[in-house]
């Protein structure tokens, strides 16, 4: 039993080293946060209340103490934590270290004193202060100091040999910026980011005493002057941050002379630095080109055009990956991309520019890009240039969200890898080009292709019927195809259950469908009755008229002859009549009573239509004579010669009844048309009597008829 009751103790002191009484409290204290990893603490007394540091193990590994009111550190605050890494001390009210602060933290990696109320100078920070932290790598000692033209001492960080990244404020009002001598020493520092900035102004003296540095960072410094070789001495510099300052075109011209010696410069951020409008300098990328550049943010800014000469189109450095151009006021944007992968250029001007050009021209022997991203949102684009996207083979999402297309009107047919196409919040209500359509199946059947349709107000309406149909075929492309915005033939517009909606409406149009064909149907044919009709009511009219065009433009008439008749009668008249015409029509009426008559078999132009001969002879002379008979009336020539009488008769001889009938045979009233009965009783007829007092009288009224 004593044994177990030792074994038992020796758990209590283990557990009471460790500092471990629950998940969530020390045991050293309630207020704070711990675990354990590896035999080390993790201990969190941030947002305790604290108003002096707690003692804590021995084995802490990392110790947080931000956000209290801490006012001080004493001297040997903690000592023996040998094996603290990483201390966070920000945001308390701290305004005095005392000279053996941080004494035995050894171990000690980041120290991270920013938001509170520490000056830069030796009263606050004694001289030697870091000397016992022979392990920090990183010091953060921004937003403290507000004392104008004056950086953190040189004298007091250059006991921090081993110190790799420093956050500190730099507020210059009257003189330029200068890290002193001191900072020399650090050669392993490499990275330096300004917290409080305030500089008018940075020149070739400003970092040259920290000539290791590899990561820059001046952002939201309002910096307005950049003189000439202001980086000269940063030839290490990987990424450089100047973004949210106020350079002008000089300043930008002097920055971008300076990147030509950063030959190891792999990202260059200019995000809202150049507040007054200007194009983008042509030399830009030529300086580019010397370094490693592959990430370049020229974003914010008010750059209108990307492209100074109409004619040039801008290469871009071989190893640029990803451009950054979104935000500013671009109407025209062409550039040559050998290894851009990435283009970022939404909320810009480009619409009226990419609706007839492209922002990656062909290029002479460079058969495909290697972009996989493009970003055009917000840019009022209407249309787009059919083949904007046709030598970018590798693209992988295409983001044209935000803007005012209203249809696919793009050859999307080459772009076998695409996965996303961004259509959402535009004027789109249907895809209605048949190419785009069939090149988004094609795609699909390749690749995992998604198409955003959202926020757009597609028209679920019967006249759209093969649009829906094709889109409820390709459901799985459409990206949340059931929140998409319908719009129903009623007016209504529903944003859920899409597809149970297109649904409805085909099965709707489909019924609509039947009836409206039906309707159709028997409308066309109403329409085919009725001008089929009119066409047999009006078919001597209209006969008459075509032949009478054929004629005036096919038969030669004399000069001064218009108005003037060739003959006093055209004779009508059946082949069978033939004697009739010879021995008795033509000498008692032209020998005798020297009446001219045109007779067919005589009188009509041999090679020419026999309709144009009838017509023409009607036309030319003052009446018609038509001998009926049987064989008259069942000849098809005859008749005709007969209606075009009459048509001469009604619409050019102004209703001058020029049609006279002369029953050579008893025909009974039953065989005869209802047109000739009319004439009859009109009294334009005359019955050949076949007797020789008779035949006087009927010759003479022949006459008079025909006069």
């Amino acid at each position: 039993m004593a044994f177990l009751k030792w074994i038992h103790l020796l758990a209590i002191l283990h557990y009471v080293r460790y500092g471990l009484a629950n998940s969530n409290n020390c045991y050293f204290d309630k207020r704070c946060r711990c675990s354990l990893r590896n035999d080390l603490l993790n201990v969190d007394c941030s947002k305790s209340g604290k108003i002096s540091v707690p003692a804590v193990p021995i084995n802490v590994y990392t110790f947080n103490v931000s956000h209290n009111d801490i006012l001080l550190i004493r001297n040997g605050t903690f000592k023996n934590l040998s094996q603290l890494v990483t201390l966070d001390l920000s945001w308390n009210r701290l305004n005095t270290l005392e000279p053996e602060a941080f004494i035995d933290l050894h171990s000690l990696k980041q120290l991270i004193l920013q938001n509170n109320k520490l000056r830069y100078d030796h009263a606050v920070f004694p001289t030697h202060i870091f000397r016992p932290v022979v392990s920090l790598q990183s010091l953060n000692v921004q937003r403290n100091s507000m004392k104008y033209d004056h950086t953190f001492p040189d004298d007091i960080i250059s006991d921090i040999v081993t110190l790799q990244s420093f956050y500190v404020d730099a507020i210059f009002v009257r003189r330029v910026l200068s890290f002193g001598k001191g900072y020399s020493r650090l050669q392993k520092l490499t990275k330096l980011f300004l917290g409080n900035c305030l500089l008018n102004e940075i020149d070739k003296n400003t970092f040259v005493n920290v000539p290791y540095l590899e990561h820059l960072q001046i952002s939201r410094c309002t910096i307005t002057v950049y003189n000439p070789s202001t980086l000269q001495s940063l030839l290490r510099m990987k990424i450089l941050n100047l973004s949210n300052n106020e350079l002008d075109f000089k300043g930008f011209s002097n920055l971008v002379e300076d990147t030509e010696k950063m030959k190891l410069l792999e990202t260059l951020i200019l995000t809202n630095t150049f507040p007054y409008q200007m194009n983008l300098p042509k030399l830009l990328f030529y300086y580019l080109d010397a370094t490693k550049i592959r990430e370049l943010y020229i974003n914010e800014n008010w750059f209108v055009n990307a492209t100074p000469e109409v004619e040039y189109i801008e290469r871009l450095p071989q190893t640029l990956k990803y451009l950054d151009f979104s935000n500013n006021k671009l109407i025209d944007c062409r550039f040559d991309m050998p290894s851009l992968k990435k283009i970022n250029m939404q909320q810009n001007l480009l619409g009226r520019f990419l609706a007839s050009e492209s922002y990656a021209p062909m290029i002479e022997n460079d058969t495909s890009y290697l972009l996989e991203t493009v970003d055009i949102s917000f840019n009022e684009i209407h249309k787009l240039k059919w083949s904007v996207f046709n030598n970018q083979l590798k693209l992988r999402i295409i983001n044209l969200s935000n803007n005012l297309l209203s249809d696919i009107a793009f050859d999307v047919s080459q772009l076998k890898r695409l996965e996303m196409l961004d259509l959402s919040n535009n004027n789109i209500t249907s895809i209605s080009n048949l190419q785009a359509r069939e090149a988004i199946s094609n795609i699909q059947m390749k690749s995992k292709f998604k198409v955003d349709l959202s926020n757009n107000l597609l028209e679920c309406v019967c006249k759209e019927i093969v649009f829906l149909r094709w889109m409820l075929n390709h459901v799985t492309v459409f990206h949340n195809i059931n929140r998409y915005t319908c719009k129903l033939d009623s007016g209504i517009v529903v944003n859920r259950n899409f597809v149970h909606n297109v649904e409805q409406v085909i099965k709707g149009c489909r019924d609509y469908t039947i009836l409206v064909i039906c309707i159709s149907l028997v409308l066309c044919l109403a329409i085919i009755f009725v001008v089929a009709g009119l066409i047999y009511r009006y078919r001597w009219k209209l006969r008459y008229m075509y032949y009478m065009t054929k004629s005036k433009y096919n038969r030669y008439k004399p000069p001064g002859t218009e108005g003037q008749y060739r003959y006093d009668a055209f004779i009508s008249y059946s082949d069978n009549e033939q004697n009739f015409i010879v021995k008795e029509c033509i000498p008692k009426l032209e020998v005798e009573r020297k009446l001219k008559l045109c007779i067919h078999q005589r009188d009509f132009i041999p090679g020419e239509e026999i309709t144009v001969n009838i017509t023409s002879a009607i036309h030319d002379s003052k009446k018609t004579i038509c001998i009926i008979t049987r064989s008259f009336l069942d000849s098809y020539y005859c008749n005709f010669e007969f209606n075009m009488a009459r048509m001469e008769n009604i619409y050019h001889r102004k209703g001058q009844n020029i049609l006279f009938l002369v029953f050579y045979e008893k025909i009974p009233a039953k065989d005869l048309s209802l047109v000739m009965l009319e004439l009859i009783q009109k009294h334009s007829y005359i019955e050949y009597p076949n007797d020789e007092q008779g035949n006087v009288l009927f010759w003479d009224k022949i006459k008079e008829a025909i006069e």
